[in-house]
């Protein structure tokens, strides 16, 4: 099977090269063998991030792996790889307002053209403040031959998205899942065993403007560095440790504003994870932890899942973000209802720890049912 990756690989977080485990972890599952050729947005990034997580790869599906890289802003090399395909598709992440959207756009077009089979697998939509945005993700979905959603909330935004060009939506061909990172920390689960360690990790980043129409970027900031310095103080005999999940500039380093807090801070136990960490190496930090403490979007899912002792600070839209619709479809006995504070709407308290001896416990069964979707679906292009 030859599949042709898309996605905002290139530019990829901890997230998105947990997306990609997780996806390979699919494919394993659903083809007796399958070879990847990747887009990325800028190629050498790319061949760095999979030297470092190769072997993960390996460990995961038991085998070599084929995964040949190609430059996706390329109309050349992307029309290549698409017709040496039996599969395109769009590798997880959101589809929002960003204008690398058009090359996702223009693929999906130039597939069903080649008479590929295309697909939007474990991705979240939104958000979506400009018209043209949601046109092209209209016009993706379009020319998608399956699509599964990485929460429900993401299937109700698709659904609005074809109200507002009065286009019929057929709900029963859109599926739902989870994320594809959960499928990657699952198999993580399954391969090692927590050996708990004496310190608290935490991931911020920079607050990011395109997630919020009306708020004071600079204000949230600091009111992030106050929660650090109250928990580094409460906790004056733990480690905190300052994890990014991004290290890149395009998309914002995270170690940038971390190395800011600490310097600003200058509490001895307050610590940045400057060198890169693999994608193994960060869910191995979150899953020893004492305790967790999430803002990226896949900061949380990677927690939720390893380790269960954790808490989240929500950068997305209040109640209709990735994170909350994480949180809604995975933590049906509300858990987290007093573990997550909405950083667009609330103050920002370290009370949010009283309770760091709890554990969420998945229902692991629950979650690898409704990950087979992916599976189930997969196994239909088998050529």
């Amino acid at each position: 099977m030859k599949i042709t990756v898309l996605g905002w690989y290139g530019t990829e977080t901890i997230g998105d090269r947990a997306i990609l485990a997780g996806l390979i972890s699919l494919f394993n599952k659903s083809y007796k063998s399958f070879e990847i050729r990747l887009g990325s947005l800028n190629p050498f990034f790319s061949q760095r991030t999979i030297n470092e997580d190769y072997c993960f790869y390996k460990e995961i599906v038991g085998q070599e792996i084929t995964i040949e890289l190609f430059n996706s802003k390329s109309s050349t090399e992307l029309f290549a790889a698409i017709k040496e395909s039996d599969l395109v598709l769009m590798g997880g992440g959101p589809l929002m307002d960003l204008n690398e959207l058009f090359m996702i756009e223009y693929a999906f077009k130039k597939a069903k053209k080649a008479g590929v089979k295309t697909a939007l697998l474990g991705c979240g939509i939104g958000p979506l403040f400009h018209k043209k945005y949601r046109r092209s993700v209209l016009n993706i979905s379009s020319n998608s031959d399956l699509i599964i959603l990485r929460d429900s909330k993401s299937k109700i935004s698709l659904k609005n998205i074809y109200a507002e060009f009065d286009k019929p939506f057929q709900s029963e061909k859109i599926s739902v899942s989870y994320d594809p990172a959960v499928e990657c920390v699952l198999e993580f689960k399954r391969l090692n065993k927590k050996i708990e360690q004496d310190y608290i990790a935490i991931n911020l980043r920079d607050f990011p403007a395109e997630y919020g129409k009306n708020c004071d970027c600079k204000s949230i900031n600091e009111k992030l560095k106050a929660f650090v310095k109250d928990v580094a103080l409460k906790y004056c005999g733990k480690d905190i440790r300052l994890v990014p999940m991004h290290y890149f500039h395009i998309g914002g380093d995270d170690r940038v504003f971390l190395n800011s807090i600490a310097l600003e801070l200058k509490l001895k136990n307050i610590h940045v994870q400057n060198t890169n960490l693999t994608l193994k190496e960060t869910i191995e930090c979150f899953q020893n932890a004492n305790f967790n403490i999430g803002m990226r979007f896949h900061s949380v899912v990677l927690q939720v899942i390893v380790s269960g002792k954790n808490c989240i600070l929500d950068y997305t839209e209040p109640k209709k973000g990735k994170i909350s619709s994480f949180l809604s479809d995975i933590d049906n006995v509300g858990f987290y209802n007093n573990r997550y504070i909405a950083l667009q709407e609330s103050q920002i308290s370290s009370s949010i720890m009283l309770n760091d001896g709890d554990e969420f416990h998945i229902d692991e069964s629950m979650v690898r049912e409704r990950l087979k979707v992916y599976i189930d679906n997969l196994v239909e292009f088998v050529v």
